[in-house]
């Protein structure tokens, strides 16, 4: 498929509104939302919250906030946060937002409107300004707010006759209500009003009802018709040809008449693709929404086409078709080739003397099924005098997953949506067996869009679940992700050490921690130790290594490099930068240790020409010639919970790297303050805030010289440090993996008590 040039026309259509074509529900004051859907808190994990955020273009995509301790955070974490500790779902929190104060949008909302986003202690005529409500003043503390309330109301609502209840009629601006169940009468509870509880539904229905994405092939099962959702119309085939000359016929969905008859008709697809058709005056090769003019029946000739396979059509039944570039004698394969080189097996895409680079195999057996592999060398490429153009995506309803990550998308508009769950994979009808493995670099090149929900995750459709039970057969090899896990604890995802296998050395400290070292910074001996050997998720540790490296690798630290989201954006992505701000190295390196910045990490990797899986190659073997046998990586930011390692290993590495000034540097700043180099937006100033909370704290009995977090549910709360006895300066290294705080603040309680033992004691 010639994807670019689709690619073109569909971010053309992408300033459109949501389509009008799709058919409205009707509003029903009885019923708003399902108690499951009310707290389904795990339907959306940290990145799908961001992503929706960053489609939806508000000021809160790339705001910052205090939490409700405190801690400063992006607003998608807040959110999440709140959804996980109240169990809520964050669809609910999002709408709130918008409907309280319209913040999923605005994009230049006031301090107000941030301060009570979620209208949380604000009654109809309360003052903002009242004395007695400013305790529930803030971004973080309304969200947290928010979420709690309709949580506390399903606790107490037998003890507490205020609350609204299912099945018992209310009147409400003069409307009989009846509350069909729980959560509808808590949205009444909380908005005792008619009109802002239908807001509430219309966004709801707007945001999260089920829609097909672009590029999906679906039929019903009591008619043969198959349709291309496109532009949110269903566009039906005329024939078997018209299908099977543009798409492989296994991704076909099955999906009920009423979800079939949502989409109003598009123009039907009646022509098989690559077709030669004439319309009186003009020969033209159909090439998928495209029609391309021959410059004339001589061409024609030249090239090998068939008359007879020439199809006559009138004007009208191509009218639909976009014009495409001129077919000239010169175009010796308009159908477009797949070259790859036999030196570096380099594969490009070439059409109209321009070649596309295809970073994947899978893409061109995706996009262009039609067209076979020529190798040739990369002198006989070069003598082609070709100019570059831009990379090949995959085309769209193109489901896939990245390898090592559980995760399935689909693409949609170029960008890459994350099936939500596997109850939403199932409930489309989506298919184990098509998806597709890529790497991870090459998903990161696909800007991320807003994930698929189904319309009630609760009752999938029975006609549309058809495909096997489970979606992902490439798994972590520890735990589930929190985000997708049906523990209700999210602590309970924690790795832990069985209880008959805990294990010590020296003197014991005795703590809820899992696993940790007390070695001495001169010598290496290891004083004390709990667990030190076992291999747990490093999280963030994982940085320590990448620091490593790019500093090892030469790391021109007085350079810039240029923020590329398709190269660099990585997952849980925060960094408040532009496409096209350009910021110093040595900047990014300390974003990446100050703050633990994951998409820093990957920008440096991508400087230094490394792709995500060349870059832990290095990793792994820097890890082996240290003799850190129980390391290993599979990224360079601490994501992936196939990066692991030993407490032992990472006080063994943390004492390797201190030995160079300018990771120890990086390692010991509390904050870093700096500007980018040229910047395309109006943010220019940037502050790193250690995430090590420690260094905020004053009367500590030891000095802490520097340190690094990591925080996976899986991997527990984890913290390195070396610090100093202020008596005779002497310096340990200490290590605390497995903490089960996940407090943004009190997470730094126990390791702080630990390092006050560990100064007293050797």
């Amino acid at each position: 498929m010639k994807f670019y040039k689709i690619l073109f026309l569909w971010f053309a259509l992408l300033s459109l509104a949501t389509p009008h074509s799709l058919l409205a529900a009707t509003f029903d004051p009885n019923f708003l939302i399902s108690d499951e859907e009310m707290q389904n808190w795990q339907s959306m994990n940290r990145g799908d919250i961001q992503a929706f955020l960053t489609e939806k273009g508000g000021f809160i995509a790339t705001y910052s906030a205090p939490d409700k301790n405190g801690v400063d955070r992006p607003a998608s974490e807040i959110i999440y946060r709140a959804s996980v500790d109240n169990k809520i779902n964050p669809k609910y929190v999002l709408v709130k937002l918008q409907k309280e104060q319209s913040l999923i949008t605005h994009t230049n909302p006031t301090q107000k409107q941030l301060d009570w986003a979620t209208g949380y202690g604000v009654c109809d005529s309360c003052s903002m300004n009242d004395p007695a409500i400013q305790k529930h003043k803030g971004f973080g503390i309304q969200v947290d707010s928010a979420a709690a309330i309709i949580r506390w109301y399903y606790d107490n609502v037998q003890s507490q006759t205020w609350i609204k209840r299912a099945q018992t009629p209310y009147l409400i601006d003069n409307t009989p209500v009846t509350p069909a169940n729980l959560a509808t009468a808590f949205l009444y509870t909380y908005t005792p009003h008619i009109q802002g509880n239908q807001n509430f539904w219309k966004l709801w229905q707007d945001w999260f009802d089920q829609v097909y994405p672009n590029g999906s092939l679906i039929k019903t099962a009591d008619s043969p018709d198959v349709y291309l959702i496109q532009n949110g119309e269903k566009r039906k085939f005329k024939s078997a040809t018209a299908l099977t000359t543009r798409f492989d016929p296994k991704l076909i969905l099955q999906v009920p008449q009423s979800e079939l008859a949502r989409y109003a008709d598009g123009k039907d697809i009646a022509l098989p693709n690559y077709a030669i058709v004439f319309d009186g005056i003009t020969y033209y090769l159909l090439d998928y929404d495209f029609k391309r003019p021959f410059e004339n029946r001589e061409v024609l000739r030249q090239l090998g086409f068939n008359p007879e396979e020439i199809i006559d059509v009138t004007p009208d039944e191509i009218a639909s078709y976009d014009l495409g570039k001129t077919i000239s004698g010169n175009s010796s394969a308009p159908l477009g080739r797949l070259i790859q080189t036999t030196e570096s097996k380099n594969l490009y895409f070439v059409e109209d003397g321009v070649m596309h680079p295809i970073f994947d195999p899978a893409i061109a057996q995706v996009n262009f099924p039609h067209l076979a592999i020529e190798k040739m060398s990369a002198s006989q490429l070069a003598s082609l005098n070709l100019t570059f153009g831009s990379t090949i995506l995959l085309k769209d309803g193109t489901l896939f997953g990245i390898k090592g990550f559980t995760e399935i998308y689909v693409i949609e508009n170029g960008k890459k949506r994350h099936i939500a769950s596997e109850a939403v994979f199932n409930g489309l009808g989506y298919n184990a067996k098509n998806i597709i493995w890529i790497s991870e670099y090459v998903g990161m090149a696909h800007e991320t869009g807003e994930p698929i929900y189904l319309r009630n995750a609760t009752t999938p459709n029975t006609a549309v679940a058809q495909t096997s039970s489970v979606i992902v057969p490439q798994k972590p090899t520890q735990t589930i992700s929190p985000e997708t896990s049906t523990i209700k604890n999210p602590v309970d995802l924690m790795v832990r050490t069985p209880a008959d296998q805990v294990s010590y050395t020296g003197k014991i400290f005795e703590t809820p921690v899992d696993a940790y070292v007390v070695m001495d910074y001169d010598t290496g001996t290891i004083h004390a130790a709990k667990n030190d050997t076992v291999v747990r998720p490093l999280a963030s540790l994982t940085k320590l290594m990448t620091a490593k490296i790019v500093i090892d690798k030469g790391l021109p630290l007085q350079e810039a490099t240029t923020y590329q989201a398709r190269e660099h954006k990585s997952a849980y992505h925060r960094y408040a930068i532009a496409e096209g701000d350009r910021i110093l190295n040595k900047d990014i390196f300390y974003s990446m240790l100050v703050s633990s910045n994951n998409t820093a990490a990957v920008m440096l990797a991508r400087t230094l020409g490394y792709s995500i899986e060349e870059f832990a190659t290095l990793m792994n073997a820097e890890a082996q010639k240290l003799g850190l046998t129980g390391m290993s990586f599979v990224e360079s930011y601490g994501y992936n919970i196939k990066n692991q390692g030993s407490a032992r290993d990472v006080a063994n590495l943390f004492r390797e790297i201190l030995k160079n000034d300018t990771i120890a540097s990086a390692l010991g700043t509390p904050s870093h303050n700096y500007s980018e180099i040229t910047s395309v937006d109006d943010t220019t100033s940037h502050t790193e805030s250690n995430s090590n909370a420690l260094l905020r704290r004053t009367g500590l009995p030891y000095r802490i010289l520097a340190s690094k977090t990591g925080f996976l549910h899986e991997s527990g709360s984890c913290l390195v440090l070396l610090v100093e006895r202020p008596s005779d300066n002497k310096k340990f290294i200490l290590v605390t993996m497995g903490n089960p705080d996940f407090g943004t603040t009190t997470r730094f309680d126990e390791p702080s008590r630990f390092a006050s033992w560990a100064v007293s004691h050797f």
